[in-house]
């Protein structure tokens, strides 16, 4: 939520976010913001920057780790709308071929997020900037792979291709021990 919004407490009384925000967390119970009814949580953050979330959940306490699962996806939808697959370009409207191609996007995706973490893992670490975050998705540094990949003589992009193929067999057979260990741990 931008930072212009007021919070109105259950006895009507209307506050900035300025106003409240701490370095701490603060949780609120049943504010209404834009004429909903919500609960929030809201922190001072470096700078002239506010984390101010609201959701419905009964406790505020857990807004913060639903928002960060919820990050995910959402930086999918960006990867979907504009930062690489261009999705909202389309002009198809018909429901069947809008469908395949939102399958086709979704595939390129996975390819392109898996590409982006082998190179992270294997080939050289995505350089982080002083805010923490990376400086490019896995998604993003799967597609500059690939474009890369394409300039390449054909021998080249074979031997990148093999190896990309043989670390997805290795991620798999992790993943597929770890699932072992899972169900024999729970029996």
């Amino acid at each position: 939520m931008p930072k212009h919004h007021l919070i109105e407490d259950s006895e009507g009384r209307k506050q900035r976010i300025e106003d409240l925000a701490t370095q701490q967390p603060l949780y609120l119970k049943d504010c209404l913001v834009d004429g909903v009814w919500v609960n929030v949580l809201l922190k001072k953050l470096d700078g002239d920057e506010y984390l101010f979330l609201i959701g419905t959940l009964k406790d505020p306490r857990h807004l913060g780790q639903v928002y960060r699962r919820r990050w995910t996806i959402e930086t999918v939808f960006q990867s979907f709308k504009g930062r690489g697959f261009n999705l909202e370009s389309t002009h198809i409207k018909a429901l069947d071929r809008l469908k395949k191609l939102v399958a086709i996007v979704s595939i390129a995706f996975a390819i392109c997020t898996s590409l982006g973490i082998y190179q992270n893992e294997k080939v050289q670490k995505i350089k982080v900037k002083k805010h923490g975050y990376k400086e490019k998705s896995f998604c993003r540094t799967g597609i500059d792979f690939i474009k890369d990949l394409c300039k390449q003589s054909v021998e080249e992009f074979e031997e990148r291709v093999e190896k990309f193929l043989k670390y997805l067999i290795v991620q798999k057979r992790k993943y597929d021990k770890n699932k072992i260990k899972t169900s024999l741990s729970s029996t």
